[in-house]
């Protein structure tokens, strides 16, 4: 084991785990010692997570009976769930004025009811097993606001409401709940932002002097608090928001 156990048999389900920040805690967690499953809507993603050690299915957070079929089917695989992580999103760059309801709606659908979905289903099991972690991956932007992100802000800004209220509800059960926020990280949509940027040395420029350590984050450094969430080291942890940001809210 190339970790040092923290997460030894814990069972995990996470969303949005195919790139990214979420491969990365996907990769952390195998380290561990977790059984992790892992939920995207890309099925080229899979061999990726499985060769990482982790299950895989191409799963749509969006489509909610498809969440809860799948909650299920890994509980009884798995044997139950201890760690539900609510990582599925995507970035919707546009004015409210241009913005359409059904673009709203979805952006909803997967970054506010899905995690809402992923940890009603999962709660049982949880409970069940004497308690456990629930994360939700939030944002720098669930703290603040950022131009031409209206339903992406508002999304991630409406995941600490879930976070507090879920934590409050459910501590008598053993249930913690957090969520983890990271600023802008060297992920592949990042990447492809820069590389349709008409300047991507002054937009990595603009995006790096936005942070008090001036670099974006690695995907590597996000999963160290998912780690940490996870693990019994934060057992004193509840309705809280880790912010990962390079100090982008410390302005």
């Amino acid at each position: 084991m190339a970790g040092n156990g923290r997460l030894d048999g814990l069972r995990v389900l996470l969303t949005g785990g195919g790139s990214g920040i979420g491969l990365a805690i996907v990769q952390r967690y195998v380290e561990e010692g977790a059984i992790v499953s892992v939920a995207d809507l890309n099925p080229a993603a899979a061999p990726a997570v499985e060769s990482l050690g982790a299950r895989f299915a191409a799963v749509d957070v969006a489509d909610a009976d498809a969440v809860v079929a799948w909650v299920d089917q890994e509980a009884a695989a798995l044997g139950g769930i201890d760690v539900a992580v609510a990582g599925a999103g995507y970035q919707l760059v546009a004015m409210a004025t241009d913005l359409t309801v059904e673009q709203w709606d979805h952006q909803m659908a997967v970054m506010l009811r899905g995690p809402f979905v992923l940890f009603k289903s999962v709660l049982p099991y949880v409970i069940e097993g004497g308690g456990g972690s629930l994360i939700v991956i939030g944002s720098n932007l669930s703290f603040a606001g950022m131009t031409k992100t209206t339903s992406y802000t508002a999304a991630k800004h409406g995941v600490i409401g879930l976070v507090q209220v879920l934590a409050v509800d459910y501590a008598q059960d053993g249930v913690r709940v957090n969520a983890l926020c990271p600023g802008p990280t060297d992920t592949p949509l990042i990447r492809r932002q820069l590389e349709e940027a008409a300047d991507p040395a002054a937009k990595l420029a603009q995006w790096n002097s936005d942070m008090v350590l001036n670099r974006l984050g690695t995907p590597e450094e996000i999963a160290a608090g998912a780690v940490f969430l996870a693990s019994d080291e934060s057992s004193f942890v509840t309705g809280s928001s880790l912010m990962i940001d390079g100090g982008f809210t410390a302005w």
